[in-house]
């Protein structure tokens, strides 16, 4: 199919960009450690990873972290994931996509002890399970394994139920967006990048939950702002804009600007729902190290949604639209993974 023309608006963020000071280089280490973990084997697809520049999206969205290459692997590997489930080998038939989410979501045991695994993929996650979540208590990995499941299930149900997307209100798809974005996993990671866990009564408050929604809604919905391109070019009407023009009817561009202008709603969302935890220091009875892990926290969020937005504004990965021929996967999906 053709991608849609439309020219891509302003994007109102109030919150500091900050590129992690040892962002140089690490496009290399994250290739490198995804050729040795089995990932990526050709040319194509090496070239592909350093053109998105991967690594400077980790060290934009997690701009102070103190285990900086741990969490750019994590972040590499989820986007190979994701491209295998959106678009690659293992996208062909529903069963072949749950056999893949149900060996990988095996692998998050919150007691380490998780059957071996079976191909790239899983060893891959195995590892990087094992040394991130050793440190951590219960409590996080269950958390964490929740969202990767959650990951994991909502990317194989748009292309499992093509009718409900198809009937989806606004609030329905905002809802299950939150869910496959990746997001809350990702969010999860700013705990172990720091070597320190949010309070676990702040983590369960509606609070904090409501600033955890709202950054999530501002990434997410900023990704369908820059790969309607690419998501129009292959049908899927599953992203932000293409809802938007479904129920509003009216341009494509129409509906961009639309998507721009609640993105600019939900930043602000963000920033008054952060008030709010700090309006409630008192009720949640922290010691000054407790409460440094939530304002850091609080920090680390804004810092995801600047740096998502600075990244997406400078990358090539959603304005090279790959053109394959149907039933095929574009040559950066390394088949070998399918």
């Amino acid at each position: 199919m053709t991608p849609v023309e439309v020219t891509f608006p302003p994007i109102w963020c109030p919150l500091p960009a900050r590129l992690h000071p040892e962002a140089a280089g690490l496009d290399d280490h994250i290739i490198a450690w995804a050729r040795h973990a089995d990932l990526i084997r050709d040319g194509s697809a090496v070239a592909h990873f350093h053109r998105a520049g991967f690594g400077r999206f980790a060290a934009a969205v997690y701009p102070r972290a103190g285990r900086l290459e741990l969490v750019a692997e994590w972040q590499v590997y989820n986007w190979i994931v994701d491209d295998q489930l959106d678009e690659g080998h293992m996208a062909r038939t529903p069963a072949q996509r749950l056999r893949t989410a149900t060996e990988l979501g095996a692998q998050l045991d919150p007691d380490l002890d998780a059957p071996a695994p079976a191909g790239p993929l899983a060893a891959a996650l195995a590892e990087l399970w094992e040394r991130t979540a050793k440190p951590l208590s219960r409590a996080w990995r269950e958390r964490f394994a929740a969202h990767y499941r959650d990951f994991l299930w909502y990317t194989i149900l748009p292309h499992a139920e093509p009718a409900r997307i198809a009937g989806q209100t606004l609030a329905d798809f905002a809802r299950r967006r939150r869910l496959n974005s990746g997001c809350e996993m990702s969010f999860d990671l700013i705990e172990p990048a720091n070597s320190t866990e949010i309070p676990a009564a702040v983590a369960a408050s509606d609070a904090y939950r409501a600033v955890r929604d709202a950054a999530n809604d501002v990434i997410s919905w900023t990704n369908d702002i820059y790969s309607v391109h690419k998501e129009t070019a292959r049908g899927d009407h599953d992203h932000l804009a293409a809802v938007l023009w479904r129920l509003e009817g009216g341009t494509w561009q129409a509906a961009l600007d639309r998507a721009a202008a609640m993105v600019g709603q939900r930043t602000e969302d963000f920033r008054s729902a952060c008030q709010d935890v700090r309006g409630m220091k008192p009720l949640f009875g922290l010691d000054p190290h407790g409460w440094a892990a939530v304002e850091d926290s609080l920090t680390d969020l804004g810092s995801w949604i600047a740096g998502s937005l600075e990244w997406h504004g400078w990358s090539p990965r959603y304005r090279e639209v790959a053109t394959t021929r149907a039933g095929s996967a574009p040559a950066y999906i390394e088949p070998h993974l399918g």
